[in-house]
């Protein structure tokens, strides 16, 4: 027989030998939840959603996996790669330029150098006049012809001339009347006197065209000395008088001396 005690479900007391609560018609002995079973429905699980291809994050390493060094040291010693690659291949360029600079570096200085060299002279050798009045350094190239008068060197092309005379003034002549009249007759101007060989020299410049059609830039020298007219006379186009004032004619007046 059942002893008295409390309906679990509303808390009512109950006389012993009830078999169901008089309050609310629970069995005797009945749990607050209903004892009958409930049926439950199963539902199909979703299907899986698609994965997205994305980066594996890094791993968060564990306590056991932290005193693994040597695997993250070689990790990070393979990281220059690409730098190191970019390196090598902006080398090969850098220096193609290099090269490229330089050889037009070297066609410029070539090229100017070919413009600006002098006419080549071989060598050089002493002339004496016959008469004993004068010695200079000349080419030894240049084709030499003396007379009683002087001596005339012409060059290779026979374009140009460095003659010197000599000859006894007029009465009442000196140097500067005898280099007037000698500027006179081809068309040169005065220019600043010189001093070379001990003298004081009158000078006459200018340019002139030649019956050839061909424009010299000609110069001409007077120093009067021991009753003696010494004249120096110097013709050579105008593109080539610069380097053959260079190489000849002032070799010839600084070795230029009286004998």
């Amino acid at each position: 027989m059942e002893a008295a005690g409390v309906c679990l479900r509303c808390g009512k007391p109950y006389e012993p030998g009830d078999t169901v609560c008089y309050s609310c018609g629970a069995p005797i002995g009945e749990t607050q939840t209903p004892t009958q079973p409930v049926r439950a429905v199963r539902r199909p699980p979703p299907p899986p959603e698609p994965e997205e291809s994305a980066p594996p994050l890094p791993a968060t390493p564990t306590a056991a996996a932290r005193p693994s060094l040597p695997a993250v040291a070689t990790a990070s010693m393979r990281m220059p790669t690409a730098p190191a690659t970019v390196r090598r291949r902006v080398w090969p360029r850098v220096l193609l330029l290099c090269l490229v600079v330089l050889a037009a570096l070297g066609g410029a200085a070539y090229a100017e150098r070919k413009l600006t060299a002098a006419l080549p002279v071989a060598s050089t050798a002493i002339y004496q006049d016959a008469g004993h009045h004068f010695r200079f350094q000349r080419p030894a190239l240049w084709t030499l012809a003396a007379s009683d008068a002087g001596v005339t060197l012409t060059d290779s092309d026979g374009v140009s001339i460095a003659r010197v005379l000599v000859a006894e003034p007029a009465a009442g002549e000196d140097a500067a009347a005898h280099a007037d009249a000698l500027a006179k007759r081809i068309g040169l101007q005065a220019a600043p006197t010189r001093d070379f060989a001990g003298e004081t020299w009158q000078q006459r410049t200018g340019q002139v065209a030649g019956a050839d059609g061909v424009v010299r830039q000609e110069v001409i020298l007077v120093a009067a000395r021991d009753s003696t007219l010494y004249t120096i006379e110097f013709s050579s186009p105008v593109a080539t008088f610069t380097s053959l004032d260079n190489l000849v004619f002032q070799p010839l007046l600084d070795s230029f001396a009286f004998t």
